[in-house]
């Protein structure tokens, strides 16, 4: 259904000339009308219709004065194909931005390891370096333990196995003896609360199990 009442918005997007800079903006209601009139139910396409402003806007495709005015204006004829082409491939259940296996982590090679973390790194790095206030949360936590090991006034680290192929070079080569803890690590039957305890800020569960 969201498919196609996405395509039902298309034709009536606004508008940015390939050249010349002559443009025009259509308010954000006239849009609702529209899916209205075909047939969608206005609070459908009220609510679809902000999912996809919103989604719009963090792409920075949209003139952000015009959004205050309630009106879809393009920035440039490059943000309105960019916006034309998720919005289309949005509509069409066959699209796909990846191949169908390019998030899989089991068994992959480094290079393909490699490229799920270019497009990650792309994307948080542009998520934290232009948030508005400069304080994009976070979408990944790790719990990690360390021991401390002292043998003939020495102390005892071991040497990281991904010493060529690491993605942070500034870590250096060796570490202390531990690391990130895992769903392994943690003695509790329900898993899947573990899991989601891992992947939460400040886990009490967590912080209690390791030592």
């Amino acid at each position: 259904m969201t498919a196609q009442l996405i395509q039902a918005l298309l034709p009536y997007l606004p508008r940015f000339a390939e050249e010349e800079g002559n443009f025009f903006s259509v308010k954000s209601e006239t849009l609702v009308i529209h899916l209205i009139n075909a047939g969608y139910q206005k609070e459908v396409a009220e609510n679809t219709l902000a999912m996809l402003e919103n989604l719009l806007d963090t792409l920075a495709t949209l003139n952000p004065e015009a959004l205050k005015k309630g009106e879809w204006c393009f920035i440039s004829f490059p943000a309105q194909l960019l916006a034309t082409s998720v919005l289309t491939a949005l509509s069409d259940t066959d699209s796909r931005l990846f191949p169908a296996n390019f998030w899989n982590t089991q068994g992959i090679a480094n290079d393909k390891k490699d490229q799920q973390r270019e497009v990650l790194s792309l994307l948080e790095n542009a998520r934290c370096e232009y948030h508005v206030r400069q304080q994009a949360k976070p979408i990944r936590y790790c719990y990690v333990a360390w021991s401390i090991l002292k043998l003939d006034g020495k102390i005892l680290f071991y040497q990281r196995e991904d010493t060529h192929k690491r993605h942070d070079k500034s870590a250096g080569d060796y570490g202390l003896i531990g690391g990130r803890a895992n769903q392994n690590d943690i003695l509790l039957a329900d898993k899947d609360a573990v899991l989601k305890a891992l992947q939460s800020p400040h886990s009490e569960l967590i912080k209690q199990s390791l030592p």
